[in-house]
């Protein structure tokens, strides 16, 4: 055997050895090799929606829930023209009367709503944050919310640093946190997902200027804010795992403080009064992108609850799991009560349910 022919035999070798290595890390990552030994059922029933319900924003005092919502196939069929839409559910009605009502803005025309954020204000006053992927760019758009919940455009806030945003988390009247999921577009993102590269991050504006937070983050889907202020909660789902900060209120700085692996791949957080978390999640991320380009290929939903310990570390469980065939593609939890609002990124319905306080392993 000659020298040329051994080096590429080698070569060769140690290539398929590292693409095996690194679709392995790919696919377990991914989900692949996750099995749900069984479900964890919820007493449910569904609204009907139009397509897309992603994000939901519960006003407990006022009794109202905000729904982002688009249509996520046409927006990956091409279809530009597709334009999504906010909208409101009555929660002081009666139950059975609960129904999605527009309250979508004229402005900006071009609204392709991502996550959102309700923003309530020492005096009252209360603002909806609202990720925009608009054709001419990505922007966080600022609405007033009236007493009847009817939304009025304040601006729009647009930035180089908001490469790839998924969330948006408001922490002042023209302040926020917003995730990008990915720290470049097209053929990097993609290769950034095959390699698992921690290259996404945390932007923060401070109402004048925008900066990076937080950075090194592998998909960081939903953020939240605790209800003193002081903690922000990145979720990622590729690194399946949340992330705590310290959050300095006066500069809006974040200082790493926990680190917590769950296993699954983690979408929108809502945060309750007493500072429990509702995740929900994608077990298997795979069936989540076959879902997303095929109905009829069902995606598992879960919903995982979060207890912080005050002194660090706390508990965590699931307390909803299915495996496509009641909801597929679950993206957020809103608790109201005893009950959470499920909604997901592509089915035209929301799922209202009994929120348990009984963890099951997962």
């Amino acid at each position: 055997m000659s020298r040329l022919l051994r080096n590429v035999i080698i070569g060769l070798v140690v290539a398929v050895c590292i693409v095996s290595v690194l679709g392995w890390r790919f696919l377990s990552a991914a989900g692949y090799f996750t099995g749900i030994r069984a479900e964890v059922p919820a007493d449910c029933t569904e609204i009907a929606s139009v397509p897309g319900p992603e994000d939901i924003a519960i006003d407990r005092e006022r009794g109202l829930a905000y729904v982002g919502a688009l249509d996520w196939r046409a927006m990956m069929r091409g279809d530009k023209a597709v334009r999504g839409g906010i909208y409101v559910i009555d929660l002081k009605a009666p139950r059975d009367e609960w129904a999605l009502a527009p309250v979508t803005p004229n402005e900006p025309a071009d609204f392709k709503p991502h996550g959102i954020s309700l923003y309530i204000g020492a005096d009252g006053k209360r603002r909806l944050f609202v990720v925009n992927h608009a054709e001419a760019g990505n922007a966080i758009e600022i609405f007033d919310i009236a007493e009847d919940g009817t939304l009025a455009h304040v601006k729009s806030v647009a930035d180089p640093l908001l490469v790839s945003p998924n969330d948006v988390v408001a922490v002042g009247p023209d302040a926020f946190y917003a995730t990008n999921d990915h720290g470049s577009k097209g053929v990097g993102a993609q290769l950034s997902d095959l390699l698992l590269l921690r290259n996404a991050n945390v932007v923060y504006y401070d109402g004048t200027a925008m900066r990076k937070a937080a950075d090194m983050l592998l998909f960081p889907n939903g953020i939240n804010v605790s209800p003193d202020g002081a903690t922000i909660y990145v979720a990622e789902s590729l690194g399946a795992a949340l992330h705590v900060y310290t959050r300095d209120p006066a500069t809006g700085a974040l200082t790493a403080r926990d680190y917590t692996r769950l296993g699954t791949g983690l979408d929108n957080i809502d945060v309750e009064p007493d500072g429990s978390l509702l995740i929900a999640a994608h077990p298997n991320m795979l069936a989540f992108i076959r879902h997303a380009s095929d109905p009829k290929h069902l995606s598992p939903s879960q919903v995982v609850r979060i207890e912080p310990g005050k002194q660090g570390g706390g508990k965590a469980g699931t307390i909803y799991l299915n495996l496509g065939e009641q909801l597929s593609g679950s993206s957020v939890a809103a608790g109201y009560n005893d009950l959470m609002l499920i909604g997901n990124v592509f089915e035209k319905k929301i799922l209202v349910c009994k929120q348990t306080k009984e963890f099951k392993s997962f």
